[in-house]
């Protein structure tokens, strides 16, 4: 009985002692509530709308408007006198420094050819727009660009649609002073009716570097050797 009351006075003393927190859940600190809360991560978007993300899922987002590719400028080709000259030279030697008069004859074919391309070269601009490459005439001291008429070999306008290119080419091939600036387009109708190309010849009396390069740059056509 002694021992019996020892043991229950002695539980009752360590029940006394033993604070009630000890049998407590002991409260999470803030900082440890934030983490917690950083694990699980927020349930809805910021706004706290539920449907934040199915909204998500079916907008469309910002357009971003895309640049616009620059349109290429218009280009009046220029002139080149170079043709004019050698011709000349040729002309004129033949003429001082010839011994006959078939050489002489000869010569002065070659002065008045150099006098045509001369002129030529001064009142005719090859000219490169949005959609066509044309033949203009060009007068006065600004030099202002009109019609240069219908074409006086195979009829219609002086103005091709770069699409109607077939080919185009300089002869004679890599010289360094082309004589001629070749092209071929299916743009004209010729008189049966047809229109598989039509071909068209003009003395070289402009810069042939920027012509090709503007041929090139537009899309026409040419056919590779």
């Amino acid at each position: 009985m002694v021992s019996l009351r020892l043991l229950l006075s002695s539980s009752l003393a360590l029940l006394q002692a033993t604070p009630s927190s000890a049998f407590a859940t002991a409260p999470l600190s803030s900082s440890r509530l934030v983490e917690r809360r950083q694990e699980v991560g927020p349930l809805f978007a910021e706004d706290n709308n539920p449907f934040g993300f199915v909204q998500g899922l079916f907008s469309g987002g910002t357009a971003v408007a895309q640049p616009k590719t620059p349109a290429i400028p218009d280009v009046v080709v220029d002139s080149d006198y170079t043709l004019a000259a050698v011709f000349a030279s040729i002309g004129l030697s033949s003429v001082f420094l010839g011994h006959d008069i078939f050489t002489s004859v000869f010569g002065g074919l070659f002065v008045l050819l150099a006098t045509l391309f001369a002129v030529q070269a001064s009142r005719i601009r090859f000219v490169f727009d949005g959609e066509a490459f044309e033949l203009k005439n060009a007068s006065g001291d600004d030099e202002q660009l009109s019609d240069s008429g219908e074409n006086i070999v195979v009829g219609g306008a002086n103005r091709w649609k770069y699409e109607t290119f077939v080919n185009y080419e300089f002869f004679p091939k890599g010289s360094p002073v082309p004589i001629l600036v070749y092209f071929k387009e299916t743009q004209t109708v010729k008189e049966d009716g047809s229109n598989d190309g039509q071909i068209h010849f003009f003395p070289a009396i402009a810069n042939c570097k920027q012509l090709e390069e503007q041929f090139a740059l537009r899309g026409c056509a040419k056919i590779r050797d």
